[in-house]
């Protein structure tokens, strides 16, 4: 009964901020990244599963790119799942909030299946909730706010990492494969395909499960769980890892200040988190060697981890939960002296004070987080209330269902802060999911290597630019430039809404203005030719390390008078031998041979995972304008080849070519693992529930012979 009324308590706090008329009306979710999100779980829902599969090529942002190879599938598949009942607005929200209401839960789970004292599963719950609602960061991951900005995935696969570290402890202790090695297995490839950062993370903390099951077996059965939670997720996680150079990689910075570690928020947890350290070594506690484990790796980590792809930041939300852990063991042993104290005021019996303890605590800290919780509240309101919620909403539609009108093609929007007026800066990212046309941008930037010559584009065509990409050397504002850009990347609309661009682009003849909704205008682009073209130059090769061609386009990109000369990479195809070489240091003047052989392209038809064409200039180089990646393939061309700055190059050897996304190595290998995991584990529960049959069958067979001594010995002996 104290759990209980301590959860009913938890999950009235969480109602209060998260209010059911928001949760289950039908709005589209705004804020944030998470509004940005749709496209991917409209894309998984209405393209991919109907071909089963979970990741594949989406050419709705940046050109075209991997969608979910990158990215994390198992949070945009529940909301698949869900659309199959309940509608998808409904889906999304609940898929979405899921990690924050099953934190308090994991935690508990934690605590029961570590087998400390209670009540400190309770309070562990308790306190994942002050953690869920800490307001010193909203990027981090893993709290509620960084869950509304668009972490909702780190944010599940989080909770799963708890829940894991708890059932795999258990499973650990009687090592077996039972239903538990099937669970945890489960869990393991759930929390994998939800965030790539809290599986490295895992990976760190495992170790510490040894501290208190050292042996063998313990961890033959540890390998055992990572192995086949591993192939369960190789279609996914073998790509990623063997396509990782293909993306547009981060230059992070790492944080290195006390306050980051310890910020203000954190301190009354650090505070009681110290008292329940000292109970624990006062104790000798072997029992929570795991949990000061997590509290030292991730400090380590902290301030170890070099600059790079994996942000120290992304390690906080660790350090902070594990404090607050220590800090729901300390209250544990608070229970003593609030007895005293209920007996002292109240004359209440020490059984009663100590089944009231939790219920109270859980009631004191949840008004205490709804009085001092600033932000939460109106966050969840914004996005929740949805896009159709906003008062821009008209104007936001009669934009949307304009474009919708337009042929086919991309849009590149100006960027600035004012599109948060219609539920978020991202508003019209999800061109692909209220229309039939593509957009520039999209959340999932770093999944495409052509999001860095995006941002180049954004930063020339827009006043206030993200500049999103870390490490790269961008413009400033530069219409005429940009204009080129959109032309190269056959980018046919560009919305604007700052004076200074808009009366810019007005002034270049290039432009046609299309429409006008407020302050937005809606321009085509001349000169955006198809996604194919017979290249007006011929291309020249150039052999660099595949990290250091990224830079070398970006200064071929920015030089407006070598646009017209390509650049291919060279890997010592045979094809390419024709062609003139440079090094990187001739960046700046590339030579110009002309394409002598006349040539035109008919028939151009583009669909999601295939383009096709017919050509008269069979034997020279055409461009094709689509973002590269190691999965496309070609019929009747030689190719494809890397051309500058992200996109690729074929060589027909016959009048029609046809590219297609196909499959590599690495797809191929990861599906043979999942289904032989698969087998592996649906064979594993078959024969444990025959046993299990079995087993209930000549219970029964020995109770129905109790009567007779004979009868009940011989049952006993089958058993």
């Amino acid at each position: 009964m104290p759990t209980l009324l301590a959860f009913l308590a938890i999950y009235a706090v969480l109602l209060t901020f998260y209010k059911p008329n928001l949760l289950f009306s039908l709005t589209t979710t705004a804020g944030g990244d998470t509004g940005a999100h749709h496209y991917p779980a409209q894309y998984l829902i209405q393209e991919l599963l109907p071909n089963f599969r979970l990741t594949g090529w989406a050419p709705g942002w940046y050109a075209g790119m991997p969608m979910l190879t990158f990215y994390f599938p198992f949070p945009f598949l529940l909301i698949a799942i869900l659309d199959w009942f309940i509608p998808y607005q409904i889906a999304f929200k609940i898929v979405t909030v899921l990690g924050v209401f099953a934190l308090p839960a994991a935690a508990y789970a934690l605590g029961r299946l570590w087998r400390v004292r209670r009540p400190f599963p309770a309070l562990a719950a308790v306190m994942a909730l002050a953690f869920l609602l800490m307001e010193s960061y909203s990027i981090y991951g893993a709290n509620i706010l960084s869950t509304l900005a668009g972490e909702f995935g780190y944010m599940l696969s989080f909770a799963l990492v708890f829940l894991f570290l708890g059932t795999v402890h258990r499973g650990m202790e009687k090592p077996g494969f039972n239903m538990l090695f099937v669970l945890n297995c489960l869990i393991l490839m759930a929390l994998v395909l939800s965030h790539i950062v809290t599986t490295i993370v895992l990976v760190c903390l495992v170790p510490g499960l040894l501290l208190v099951n050292p042996r063998w077996r313990s961890l033959g059965y540890l390998v055992a769980v990572a192995a086949v939670g591993f192939c369960l997720s190789a279609f996914w996680s073998l790509p990623f890892a063997g396509n990782l150079e293909w993306t547009a990689h981060m230059a992070w910075n790492q944080l290195d200040s006390i306050k980051d570690l310890l910020p203000t928020a954190l301190l009354p947890a650090a505070g009681l988190g110290l008292v329940g350290m000292a109970y624990a070594v006062a104790r000798k506690e072997k029992k929570l060697l795991p949990l000061a484990w997590i509290t030292f790796v991730t400090l380590v980590l902290f301030w170890v981890l070099p600059d790079g792809r994996l942000w120290n930041a992304r390690i906080l939300p660790f350090f902070y939960f594990s404090i607050h852990l220590w800090a729901a063991y300390g209250a544990t042993w608070l229970v003593r002296p609030f007895m005293v104290m209920m007996h002292d005021l109240f004359r209440l019996r020490g059984l009663t004070a100590r089944r009231i303890y939790v219920p109270v605590v859980a009631v004191v800290i949840g008004v205490i987080l709804i009085l001092t919780s600033t932000t939460a509240a109106g966050w969840i309101k914004w996005n929740y209330s949805g896009y159709e919620g906003k008062p821009m909403w008209s104007q936001y539609k009669q934009i949307n269902d304009f474009l919708n009108t337009l042929e086919p093609g991309r849009v590149m929007v100006e960027h600035g802060q004012k599109l948060d007026e219609f539920g978020t800066p991202r508003a019209f990212e999800i061109i692909p999911y209220w229309t039939d046309l593509d957009t520039m941008e999209g959340t999932l930037m770093e999944a495409s290597y052509t999001a860095p010559f995006h941002f180049i584009n954004q930063a020339e065509l827009s006043k206030e630019a993200s500049n999103a990409i870390i490490g790269v050397d961008y413009p400033g504002l530069d219409v005429p430039m940009g204009i080129t850009h959109l032309q190269l990347m056959n980018i046919p609309y560009f919305m604007t809404f700052s004076e200074e661009v808009t009366s810019q682009v007005k002034a270049d003849p290039r432009a046609e203005l299309l429409a006008v909704f407020g302050d937005y205008n809606i321009f085509r682009i001349s000169g955006c030719t198809g996604y194919v073209e017979v290249m007006e130059n011929q291309p020249v090769r150039l052999q660099v390390e595949q990290s250091g061609w990224r830079d070398v386009a970006v200064e071929w990109y920015r030089n407006e008078a070598d646009l017209t000369t390509p650049l291919v990479w060279d890997r010592g195809e045979e094809a390419l031998r024709r062609y003139g070489s440079i090094t990187p240091d001739q960046i700046s003047a590339l030579p110009v041979t002309p394409v002598t052989a006349e040539g035109s392209v008919t028939n151009e038809r583009l669909e999601n995972e295939r383009l096709s064409f017919d050509t008269t200039a069979v034997g020279q180089p055409h461009w094709i304008k689509i973002s590269y990646f190691p999965n496309w393939h070609v019929e009747g061309a030689e190719g494809p080849y890397l051309a500058s700055p992200s996109m690729m190059m074929v060589i027909p050897t016959q009048s029609h070519v046809t590219l297609y996304y196909g499959r590599t190595a690495a797809n191929t290998v990861g599906q043979v693992l999942e289904v032989l995991a698969w087998i592996l584990l649906l064979g594993l529960t078959a024969w444990r529930t025959v046993l299990w049959r079995r087993r209930r069958r000549l219970a029964g067979a020995v109770q129905k012979s109790e009567p007779g001594v004979e009868g009940r010995d011989e049952a006993r002996r089958d058993l």
